[in-house]
C-alpha cells in the first residue's frame, strides 16, 4: 500500500507539464480530483495501520491466552505446593474473581476489535464513494466540461446582447424624454404668448382715452428718438470728416506761412506795402517758361503736394539772379495760391497778417524762417430744434394712429 501511495504521489507530481496550461474550469476540477485522491490515500494508509494493529492485537491475545494457561498451571502447582506446605489455600472465589478480570479484559479487547472493524468498513465505504466521485469528475472533465463551456459562452453572449439592448433602449428613452421636454417647453411658451396677446387685447379694449393718448405719444417719442439717434450718428460722422479737413487745412496753412516767410523784399514792397518797385532788367522769359512747365506737372486738386512743390520751386529759383528770382517767386506763389481752397483773399490776408514784423525788417534783405504755433479750441455744436407737432383729438381718431397689438407688445 505504501508503494502504491508513493507511486500515486509521483504521478500527481509528474502529471501535467508546465508548458501545457489547462483552462480555469479544468484546472479547478483537476485540483479537486487531486484533493480527493490525497484523502483516499490517507484513508488507505489509516486502514493499513488499523489492519496491522488488528494483527498485533490478535497475536497479543493469543500470547495472553498462552500466558494465562501457563499462569494457571503455575498457580495450580503453587497451590498444590502450598497445600502441601501448609500455606493458606486459595479458594474458588479468588480464582473466579481472577478469571472474571481476565474475561473482562478479553471482552474489552474484542470490543475494541469490533470497533476497529466497523471503522475499517466505514473507511472502505468512504473510499468507494471517493472513487465514484473521482470517476464522475474524470468523466465530467472529458465530456461534460465541453458542454458546460459552450453553455457558458452562449449565456455570456446572451448577457452582452441584453446589455446592448438595454443601452439602446436607455438612449432611445433619453431622446424621447428630451423631445418631450422641448415640446412641453415650446407649448408652454406658445401658451404664454397667447395669454399675453389675450391680456393685451383685453387691456386695449378697456383702456381709457387719456392713457390711449399717452401710448400714442410714447410711440411717437420712440420714433423721434430713433430719428434723433440716426441724425446724431450722421452729425458725428460729419464732425469727424470736418475735423480731418480742418487738420488738412491747418497743415496747408502752416506750409503756406512757412513759404510766405521766405518772400523777398521786392515782393513785399510790390504786394504787401503797396510801393512801387524800382525798374530793373529781369529775365522774364526764363521765369515764364519755368512757371508754365511747373503748372503742367502740378495736380490742381492736391493742395498739400502743391505747397511742397512750391517750396521746392522756391529753393531752385533762389539760386538764380536776384531780379529773375523775384519774378519767378511772385508767379509761383500766385499759382500755388490758386490751387488751394483759400483763394487770393486768404493769401492777401496771410501777407498782411505779419505786416508789423515786416516793416521792422524791410531793409534787411531776405527774412529768416519764423515758426508757427497752431492752437485748437473746442466749440459746442448747435442743432436745429424741430418743432414738436401737437396732434388734436381728430388725429387720434384716424386709422393710422390707432393702437395695435405690435405697439402694445413693444411697450412690454
Amino acid at each position: 500500500m505504501e508503494s502504491m501511495g508513493k507511486a500515486n504521489k509521483k504521478d500527481i507530481q509528474n502529471g501535467p507539464s508546465k508548458e501545457f496550461k489547462l483552462p480555469a474550469s479544468e484546472a479547478l476540477l483537476d485540483y479537486h480530483r487531486q484533493i480527493k485522491e490525497n484523502t483516499v490515500e490517507r484513508f488507505m494508509f489509516q486502514i493499513k495501520k488499523l489492519r496491522e494493529k488488528n494483527q498485533k492485537y490478535q497475536e497479543r491475545n493469543r500470547r495472553l491466552k498462552e500466558e494465562q494457561n501457563w499462569h494457571i498451571k503455575n498457580l495450580l502447582k503453587e497451590l498444590n505446593e502450598k497445600k502441601s506446605d501448609g500455606l493458606p489455600v486459595v479458594t474458588r472465589e479468588d480464582v473466579e474473581e481472577s478469571m472474571k478480570e481476565k474475561w473482562e479484559f478479553e471482552r474489552n479487547q474484542e470490543k475494541n476489535l469490533r470497533d476497529m472493524c466497523t471503522q475499517i468498513n466505514n473507511a472502505e465505504k468512504l473510499f468507494l464513494e471517493k472513487l465514484g466521485e473521482k470517476e464522475y469528475w474524470e468523466e465530467y472533465k472529458n465530456v461534460g466540461s465541453e458542454q458546460h463551456a459552450k453553455l457558458i459562452t452562449s449565456l455570456q453572449n446572451d448577457i452582452n446582447k441584453v446589455k446592448e439592448n438595454a443601452e439602446k433602449m436607455s438612449e432611445q428613452y433619453k431622446i424621447t424624454l428630451e423631445d418631450a421636454r422641448k415640446r412641453i417647453i415650446k407649448d408652454t411658451l406658445l401658451q404664454l404668448d397667447q395669454k399675453k396677446e389675450w391680456a393685451i387685447q383685453n387691456a386695449v379694449s378697456f383702456i381709457d382715452r387719456g392713457s390711449y393718448r399717452e401710448i400714442l405719444e410714447n410711440d411717437w417719442l420712440k420714433r423721434e428718438t430713433a430719428i434723433h439717434r440716426t441724425e446724431v450718428d450722421e452729425l458725428e460722422n460729419t464732425i469727424h470728416e470736418l475735423e480731418e479737413e480742418n487738420l488738412v487745412l491747418i497743415d496747408q496753412l502752416f506750409n503756406c506761412r512757412l513759404v510766405d516767410l521766405k518772400i523777398p523784399r521786392r515782393l513785399y514792397l510790390s504786394q504787401g506795402a503797396e510801393q512801387e518797385v524800382p525798374p530793373e532788367e529781369m529775365p522774364l522769359e526764363l521765369a515764364e517758361t519755368y512757371i508754365e512747365d511747373k503748372s503742367k506737372l502740378q495736380p490742381i486738386g492736391e493742395c498739400r503736394d502743391t505747397s511742397s512743390s512750391s517750396g521746392e520751386s522756391n529753393s531752385i529759383q533762389l539760386s538764380l539772379e536776384d531780379s529773375g528770382r523775384n519774378v519767378q517767386n511772385l508767379k509761383i506763389d500766385e499759382v500755388d495760391c490758386s490751387c488751394t481752397e483759400f483763394g487770393d483773399s486768404h493769401v492777401k490776408y496771410l501777407l498782411y497778417e505779419d505786416e508789423w514784423d515786416f516793416k521792422k525788417h524791410v531793409d534787411l534783405g531776405p527774412l529768416a524762417v519764423k515758426f508757427m504755433c497752431v492752437e485748437s479750441k473746442k466749440m459746442p455744436v448747435h442743432f436745429q430744434e424741430k418743432e414738436i407737432s401737437v396732434k388734436s383729438d381728430e388725429d387720434v381718431s384716424s386709422p393710422e394712429n390707432r393702437i395695435t397689438y405690435k405697439m402694445m407688445k413693444s411697450f412690454i
